[in-house]
């Protein structure tokens, strides 16, 4: 008997080293190929990224510095021979691009016909460009790479121009004539003052068209990884036009500005980082070899773990949704082996499950921290819902938040600072959880702490200040892929003049009450907060305060792209999900393309919403690709008062409705958690409230939510953030 059992324990023993010397060979084969497979594809990815990174890093701060460059030189050129001297000085900013040789500065401030004229340069070698034998500033024309391009950019800028801005600059020119008319006879003041204000409007509206037109920066060769890894380029010049307009001359273009760069430290340092590349591959390839080789040893010992039992464990982890319940649940091994151990660590995981959906129920907590900051009225216990509102003798405010999942970034309030002006902001910091609420919550704080001494004087006008002092701070805390993108408001609620000032978010929307209509209206476009340093945005504009005035009547509307962004699946008739194949891969078809599986929100139909609501108009939901085509989805807004608040809850509900599907076979189980306040807004405008929402339950964890049953809907991937103020 005992013989017979050494026999058996040794042939185990030999079908055991069979068993790990074939899986350790096939692994190691396997994992040669797959190394193989990879680090060849990933060399030569990686080599391509090196290169886009630091070649794109290259044209992105040539950019910055020529438009920091453009903005002073329109500044000095105006001045003619007097601006010489400050141009002069501008040339040595290019020793804040390492890899720049010189910048060039050419117009016409000395009444010649051409404008390749040298104003300003640090060129060691401008003497062998320049057609007189010493550097006269405003004198000497320049001949290099340029010069043959330089009269067709001048034109195509000229034209672009013209063509853009119309008749703009002939209608200042008459305001102007017609302004000195007045001020020499007897003054109309008011004439004169709209004649000022729209002067100004106009000349704002020409500066922006040109600064559309010269805003792109060009180079000499072209500048391209093709151009210098494959043809070997090493010297490329920048340039940029400089257009602004004088008097009433109808020429914009007024000179250009060229940086010579060299890629010649770029170049060595590509080709260091790819010999510690391959080094780099060598090694980890090597490492997991032998991380393959330990594998393959380790899978041959648990295959002959008791498979079953484990199964039956990890399929109660599977079925059990809330996994907060599995505590105390463990898998019962006692061989004293491997197994244990995998049974051991099984129960770890368990364990750590566990506490994940307990820390999930802390984010639910620090989501209702989060909505503190927010002007939101509270329910029985003191927990925010998702709706506020405060009227006032001159506005009404009405502002909703509804979040996704989590903490996020997104956050509004608006701060009565002394009867009369109101401080508002709107904010989306990017990202999801705790780095994004944060963030929102430090913008909170610096947005309550600056206006907290606020005063209506010239100083406290100055909105922007706030807004650099956001931006210095995220930005000082390097999170990678973190920043704020918000708009800064400062309402005068007496003559509805607003301040906005707009960080990475330069759209808002004003419905027009004597328009009839929503407008958008853009706002100078800015970083957002966080992006860049103080000093680089300032170089390239900074932060601007735009003026607006709402009317008696008018409403303006702030919200994060969450709303118009909301997205629904496409489905066939059988409810399955599918994709768009109306026409060629990625051709346009109404307002998605083909071979997309979803569609948005859009702003087209948010804006319908808002003007169907304004105008007390039945609106029709359209979705797209859409298994109910025979319900029409349509809300009676013929009650509507015109209200804020109408209008929000509008777009919210049709929200829910877009994203909201009914199977004809759902049941009970299939149930969609919805706001109440949305369910009376449906109940009291959507046509088909009996269709989708008239089977209901409670929600006992928030009376401020319920459940309407036999309904699913697909996720809402970000937050709904709106804020309205209307203009009584």
């Amino acid at each position: 008997m005992l013989t017979g059992k050494m026999q058996k324990k040794t042939k185990v023993k030999k079908k055991g080293r069979g068993l790990r010397f074939k899986t350790a060979s096939f692994t190691i084969a396997l994992v040669l190929s797959v190394v193989i497979m990879i680090s060849a594809p990933l060399y030569i990815i990686m080599t391509r990224a090196q290169q886009e990174t630091r070649l794109n890093s290259l044209y992105d701060r040539s950019h910055v510095l020529l438009e920091g460059l453009a903005s002073s030189a329109i500044a000095y050129m105006p001045r003619g021979e007097q601006g010489l001297l400050e141009l002069g000085f501008l040339p040595v900013q290019s020793a804040a691009l390492a890899e720049a040789d010189y910048v060039t500065i050419t117009g016409n401030v000395s009444g010649s016909i051409y404008y390749d004229h040298v104003l300003a340069t640090n060129d060691p070698d401008i003497l062998s460009k320049i057609d007189t034998e010493e550097f006269y500033p405003g004198v000497s024309r320049i001949t290099d790479a340029l010069s043959e391009k330089h009269e067709k950019i001048r034109a195509d800028l000229d034209n672009a121009a013209r063509e853009r801005t119309g008749n703009l600059s002939q209608s200042i020119s008459e305001l102007a004539k017609e302004e000195q008319e007045l001020r020499a006879g007897a003054s109309d003041t008011r004439r004169l003052n709209d004649i000022h204000v729209t002067i100004r409007t106009l000349g704002v509206r020409i500066t922006e068209i040109l600064s559309q037109i010269s805003g792109g920066i060009g180079s000499e060769p072209e500048f391209s990884i093709n151009s210098v890894m494959k043809n070997g380029n090493m010297t490329f010049i920048f340039y940029r036009a400089v257009m602004y307009r004088q008097d009433a001359d109808d020429n914009y273009f007024r000179g250009l500005i060229r940086l010579e760069v060299s890629v010649e430290t770029i170049i060595d340092a590509i080709n260091d980082e790819q010999l510690t590349l391959l080094a780099t591959i060598g090694i980890v390839a090597l490492a997991v070899i032998m991380i393959g080789i330990a594998s393959a040893l380790i899978l041959s010992a648990l295959i002959i773990r008791p498979l079953n039992k484990l199964l039956k464990h990890i399929e109660i982890i599977r079925d059990t949704e809330d996994k907060a319940k599995l505590e105390g649940a463990e898998i019962r091994i006692t061989t004293n082996d491997e197994i244990a151990v995998l049974g051991g660590t099984i129960n770890d995981m368990t364990r750590g499950l566990v506490k994940a959906a307990l820390a999930a129920s802390d984010l639910s907590i620090g989501k209702e921290i989060q909505k503190k900051f927010i002007p939101l009225e509270t329910d029985s216990q003191g927990n925010k819902k998702t709706s506020g509102s405060r009227e006032t003798d001159n506005l009404r405010f009405f502002g909703y938040y509804e979040g996704a999942k989590g903490v996020s970034g997104d956050y509004f309030d608006y701060k009565d600072l002394d009867g009369r002006y109101f401080a508002i902001i709107k904010c989306d910091v990017a990202g999801k959880g705790i780095p994004a609420a944060l963030i929102m919550i430090q913008v909170a704080t610096m947005f309550l702490n600056y206006f907290k001494q606020w005063k209506p004087d010239a100083k406290g006008m100055r909105i922007e200040k706030v807004v650099y002092q956001i931006n210095d701070f995220i930005e000082a805390l390097g999170f990678k892929s973190r920043f704020a993108a918000f708009t800064l408001c400062l309402l005068d609620s007496e003559t509805g003049i607003v301040r906005l000032c707009s960080a990475g978010d330069n759209i808002v929307h004003l419905y027009d009450a004597s328009e009839s209509r929503v407008r958008a209206i853009t706002l100078p476009a800015a970083p957002a907060a966080g992006v860049l340093p103080n000093y680089i945005i300032e170089s390239a504009g900074g932060y601007s305060v735009q003026t607006i005035t709402i009317d008696h009547g008018d409403m303006l509307l702030l919200y994060t792209d969450g709303i118009e962004e909301a997205k629904r699946k496409f489905r066939s008739s059988q409810f399955k999900e599918i994709k768009c194949k109306e026409g060629p891969s990625d051709t346009p078809h109404e307002n998605h393309l083909s071979g997309q599986a979803d569609e948005e929100m859009t702003p087209q139909r948010i804006e319908a919403i808002i003007n169907a609501v304004m105008a007390r108009e039945i609106y029709t939901l359209r979705k797209y690709h859409n298994p109910e085509d025979g319900i029409e989805l349509q809300f009676d807004f013929s009650s509507c008062l015109g209200q804020a608040e109408e209008v929000i809850m509008a777009m919210v509900s049709a929200e829910k409705i877009f994203r909201c599907y009914k199977k004809p076979d759902a049941g009970e189980e299939s149930r969609v958690l919805v706001d109440k306040k949305v369910d009376e807004f449906l109940k009291e405008h959507f046509l088909q409230y009996g269709h989708y929402c008239a089977h209901t339950k409670e929600f006992p964890e928030n009376e401020t939510y319920m459940y309407y049953t036999g309904v699913n809907e697909d996720e809402q991937y970000d937050d709904l953030t709106i804020l309205g103020i209307k203009r009584k």
